[in-house]
């Protein structure tokens, strides 16, 4: 299965990319599993605050991830 991961602000910058693709075995994986991946590649992000959204809605804990979703790490927004 391909997942189509969004990064934005210090994510992007610690990833060094804005986009990536990826692809899992299986036809659905949890959130926690493309989390484990993506601190396997980038150690950095342990350490980083962000959330998720799925398909443009932001996800609060584990999820289930499809097929094609596109899945954004968020940093924490500031308002003003």
């Amino acid at each position: 299965m391909q997942i189509n991961l969004k990064y934005f602000g210090l994510v992007a910058d610690q990833t060094k990319k804005k986009d990536e693709v990826i692809f899992f075995e299986g036809n659905s994986i949890t959130l926690l599993e493309v989390q484990t991946r993506l601190h396997e590649a980038y150690p950095e992000l342990t350490s980083t605050l962000y959330s998720f959204a799925i398909n443009q809605t932001l996800i609060h804990g584990d999820s289930v991830v499809n097929n094609l979703d596109e899945i954004a790490l968020l940093p924490p927004f500031a308002g003003g």
